[in-house]
């Protein structure tokens, strides 16, 4: 799958033109040899199409032909290519509007569920065998990423469970980096929810995939720091370290800013600098109950002695795994 990342709008677009011009040839083969004429608009007369009996072997619609079909056919107007830019943006930054139609994201994406559900099995379409045999690979690529990206953007944005091929879209990684974070037993470690989807594919509830999310670059947004996270204790360090960094953009303070309000020296001002990078050393020892009980007080949490006692938890945990891994060097 193509990352959505490398995609730009005019991709989306050129590849949903081309698309929507060999999905009008293909009404050759249901009609007469000038359905796509029609559909595309253009003079029948100067009109090959896709489904004709060749004279030789290289009697097929050639590359200069279809594009001049798609340039005569100002494919650009078309309800296909003018969602599938709509789709772009959201995929892009989750931001939902209402267009100017009166429908909205969710009415796009229960539209083109088909389209994913059909070409995202890869079929091979042909015109009897001549003509442009099959879809190109990376505009078909280009398409599928777009919208499947969009559709894991949705889930997140109405907090729902999400699958590891959601997760990779978001991320912009691949399905292999998702599992080994699964796998992983480190600090950032991915932790699935223990339930599956309808096609008994694994499932990452919203919080955590959130959480793992808002720390990879990738990601995008939407960025949604609308309350306090509700933890009851910490997995892992990550989870302690979105804690500290949700109550920091909710304060809209720059690091800088929060060690000058509680008076921190370099050292803790550091320490505090490795846990929002989840950068596990010694130096976490710095983050004692006292640093912690200030920086709850100071951002008034509502989960004050969770944030203090879970906190100091895990980061005794994490350097005391830091100091016993030494023994063995």
């Amino acid at each position: 799958m193509t990352d959505l990342a490398k995609i730009t709008k005019d991709d989306a677009k050129k590849a949903a033109i081309e698309f929507l011009a060999t999905f009008a040839m293909w009404t050759d083969c249901f009609y007469d040899g000038k359905a796509g004429a029609r559909l595309l608009k253009i003079e029948e007369a100067s009109y090959n199409g896709g489904d004709r009996t060749p004279v030789s072997e290289n009697d097929d619609p050639t590359d200069d032909e279809i594009k001049r079909y798609i340039a005569e056919s100002n494919l650009e107007d078309s309800t296909f290519v003018k969602k599938i830019v709509q789709i772009f943006d959201f995929a892009k930054s989750g931001i939902e509007i209402e267009y100017e139609d009166g429908y909205g994201i969710l009415d796009l994406l229960i539209e083109f569920g088909s389209f994913i559900a059909v070409f995202g099995k890869r079929p091979h379409l042909c015109f009897k065998d001549n003509g442009i045999n099959q879809l190109d690979e990376r505009g078909l690529d280009i398409l599928l990423a777009v919208t499947e990206t969009a559709y894991a953007r949705w889930q997140l944005t109405e907090g729902s469970d999400l699958t590891l091929e959601d997760m990779a879209l978001l991320a912009g990684v691949s399905i292999k980096t998702i599992r080994n974070a699964v796998s992983s037993k480190g600090h950032d470690k991915l932790i699935l929810s223990g339930s599956k989807d309808h096609e008994g594919k694994l499932l990452v509830n919203y919080d955590e995939a959130y959480r793992w999310l808002v720390t990879k670059r990738g990601f995008t947004g939407p960025f949604t720091y609308d309350e306090e996270p509700s933890y009851l204790t910490y997995e892992i360090l990550g989870h302690f370290r979105h804690h500290c960094f949700v109550l920091r953009k909710l304060a809209i303070l720059e690091i800088t800013d929060l060690s000058k309000s509680l008076n921190w020296d370099q050292s803790v001002t550091d320490a505090y600098t490795n846990l929002e990078n989840l950068a596990a050393t010694e130096s976490l020892e710095l983050l004692t109950p006292a640093v912690l009980i200030a920086l709850g007080n100071f951002y008034q949490s509502k989960n004050l002695m969770i944030f203090v006692v879970e906190g100091s938890k895990i980061l005794a945990s994490v350097v005391a795994e830091l100091r016993a891994k030494t023994l063995f060097v």
